[in-house]
């Protein structure tokens, strides 16, 4: 099919989807729920074969009425590998949803967003980015407040809206400011922007880049700018909250990729990228870790995992520009998109998971022994969980491998920048703690939800949800092992997508990878490598013992639990067991002396960070059980918002004063504006 056909398909599947829906509720109240779903079901399928259609090289003018021109329709960068991921996540949420009590609800919200996200991917020119993208910022806030009415839903709906509103204008702003220079409009597509790219000064384009990366990074979790995130995403359906954050979050990255094929920009621009994402994947680690609530822990390892993708495109662009075909650059580009595949499936799993668990608790302290309940809802959550917590050789542990590696390989001998050497250095101990408190916070997650005792009494009727659920959790690992153990096989297609960006010739895998010798980085971290089956090189398959090798990694890892299982087993038989806390792994029962464990946890973390968390302690005595409760400021929203936010009532009601009506105060008004223009107009002419 060529792209008119696909994006006027799309149009008319929506257009059928909905009327028919109105119609089946017309003749009975939600009877259209079954509908939904099996319409749904078909776009995701539809998602999946449009595949076939992304070719990069296709592109077509699809004819409007008059007064309309035509409009451009190409591929989005790496259309062909989000289109079958959408598909998949879709697929997944309609298994998912089948057993939703406000089934119904969800799909009136999801069917548009999946239109949407089929015309997207056709939208690598100008006006049809911009038309896309606006529709999807609408559907989201669709998507959060169609389920729920309530205080919080509202706001995290006004302040998804009001960022995704700021973040089209701004786009518009970077297309309109490349516009003067191109004899052309937007209409034209990419292609004829990307001739005007040249003319333009470096400054400029920085400034071009900055206003999209703000447009995208609304819905990429970008540091500052991701402030609705753990706002929104607990308010929202598990189902509609891994939409935002696997899907997304993706889709806005090949936004922002689109347009940095269009300018080109330079090392300054690979440098705010750098800073922004390490600021953003310490502070969703940071405050991911102590968080309480379910949905938050996961909204805030959003902003992790995005910080991490953030800071792999500032190294790509940073080596790219300074060392021309280094392949530590593709490295870093590499893992940022192994990065998104991951996170993609995994989140979705986690957050889906949440809709099963939300029925008897909504934060840490309340939940526990579910896996004994569920074991099989217990086991896929699980493997969602060690894929973001870096368990080898799933896909989080490569992609922040590839991440590590790239940071840490030197530049040539000969670059002249050596800042640039320790910037990255001291990027990389950023990222390697934002790294740490991840796997803390996933492991502490799942714990205290499926693992541990019952922390409420009338939970023995607890069992396992619908199979159709369960299989909307399963379906997206698929994602985690693509990104894993796939990985010799998906890099060199994921290379060959992003040809026209990567500065060095060839597959990653080769020779750098196979001999670790030819490249030889800052340390000795690099792994032992061979040949995997039709592929050039892998990470999966040591040639010999290092300690650096996934796989000893991992065997050492299933060593060390085994051998923990192994002495509870052997002191079971006969021994008086010795009860101790339950964040110890210990078998102590649920009391008011335990209730705070998920705090306690993590409460090292909390003292040595207490600096930036702006720790407030209070004591509380309830039963006779004393224990401190601790309050944490949120810096960002403290700092940055809350500052912005009195600035602009202050200019708010100084504005009201001005239209008091008093003649004298205007004529001062003018006299001001007079002497302004004067002054201006005297240094111009010098």
């Amino acid at each position: 099919m060529t792209p008119e056909l696909w994006v006027l398909g799309w149009l008319v599947f929506l257009l059928i989807g909905l009327l028919a829906a109105a119609w089946l509720d017309s003749l009975a109240s939600r009877r259209s729920s079954g509908w939904l779903a099996l319409w749904f079901g078909a776009g995701a399928v539809a998602l999946m074969v449009m595949t076939f259609s992304l070719n990069p090289l296709t592109a077509q003018n699809l004819a409007l009425p008059a007064p309309w021109s035509s409009l451009r329709l190409a591929p989005l960068p790496l259309a062909q590998l989000w289109s079958p991921v959408a598909g998949l996540l879709f697929l997944a949420s309609d298994l998912a949803l089948l057993s939703h009590p406000a089934r119904r609800k969800i799909l009136y919200a999801l069917l548009p967003l999946e239109v949407s996200v089929g015309l997207y991917l056709w939208s690598g020119s100008g006006l049809m980015l911009l038309i896309t993208w606006e529709l999807i910022s609408g559907l989201s806030y669709l998507g959060l407040v169609s389920v729920r009415r309530a205080r919080p839903v509202w706001n995290a709906g006004w302040a998804l809206l009001a960022l995704s509103e700021l973040g089209g204008m701004f786009l518009l702003l970077a297309l309109a400011w490349v516009m003067p220079h191109a004899m052309s409009n937007l209409r034209d597509g990419f292609g004829a922007l990307k001739f005007a790219a040249g003319t333009i000064k470096p400054w400029a384009i920085n400034g071009i880049m900055v206003l999209a990366l703000i447009a995208f990074g609304v819905k990429a979790g970008l540091f500052p700018v991701m402030v609705w995130i753990p706002m929104a995403e607990p308010e929202a359906p598990g189902v509609v909250a891994g939409i935002y954050s696997g899907l997304l979050t993706a889709l806005a990255i090949s936004g922002i990729l689109a347009l940095d094929n269009l300018t080109h920009p330079g090392i300054t621009w690979g440098v705010v990228l750098l800073v922004l994402g390490t600021l953003g994947a310490l502070t969703g680690a940071l405050y991911g870790v102590i968080s309480r609530h379910v949905k938050r822990i996961l909204a805030y390892s959003t902003l992790e995992i995005m910080g991490l993708v953030f800071a792999a495109l500032g190294v790509w662009h940073i080596e790219t520009r300074l060392d021309p075909g280094n392949i530590a650059a593709t490295m870093a580009l590499d893992g940022a998109i192994t990065l998104l595949v991951m996170h993609a499936g995994a989140k979705f799993t986690l957050f889906t998971a949440t809709d099963f668990t939300g029925q008897w608790g909504h934060t840490l302290d309340r939940l526990g022994g579910l896996m004994r309940r569920a074991p099989w809802t217990g086991g896929w959550t699980l493997g969602a969980a060690v894929t973001l917590a870096a368990v080898p050789p799933l896909g989080g542990f490569l992609g922040e491998w590839f991440l590590l590696e790239s940071i840490l390989k030197p530049l040539s001998p000969g670059t002249p920048d050596k800042l640039t050497h320790l910037a990255l250095v001291i990027a990389g101990v950023l990222i390697a703690i934002a790294v740490a408190l991840g796997v803390a916070t996933y492991l502490r997650w799942f714990a205290f939800i499926f693992l541990g005792p019952l922390h409420q009494t009338g939970w023995e009727d607890a069992a396992e949800p619908k199979a159709s659920f369960r299989y909307g959790l399963a379906l997206p690992l698929i994602l985690g092992f693509i990104s894993g153990p796939g990985i010799p096989w998906f890099l060199p297609w994921l290379n060959r997508s992003l040809a026209f960006i990567l500065s060095t010739p060839g597959n990653v895998l080769a020779d750098t990878f196979v001999n670790p010798h030819a490249a030889p980085p800052l340390i000795p971290i690099g792994v032992n490598l061979v040949p995997a089956p039709g592929a050039s090189g892998t990470v999966l398959f040591p040639q010999a013992f290092s300690v650096g090798d996934p796989y000893v990694l991992l065997g050492m890892g299933i060593v060390l639990v085994g051998l923990v299982w192994l002495l509870r087993q052997w002191a079971r038989h006969g021994r008086k067991v010795r009860r101790v806390a339950p964040w110890t792994g210990g078998f102590e029962p649920y009391s008011g002396k335990t209730s705070f464990s998920a705090e306690g946890f993590v409460h090292p973390i909390r003292l040595a960070f207490g600096a930036f968390y702006g720790l407030k302690r209070s004591r509380v005595d309830v039963e006779g059980v004393r224990f401190y409760r601790h309050t944490i400021v949120y810096r960002l929203e403290e700092h940055l918002y809350r500052p912005i936010l009195v600035t602009a009532r202050w200019v708010a009601g100084y504005l009201r004063q001005i239209q008091s009506g008093r003649v004298t105060q205007y004529v001062a008004y003018i006299w001001m504006a007079l002497i302004v223009a004067i002054v201006v107009g005297v240094l111009n002419s010098h």
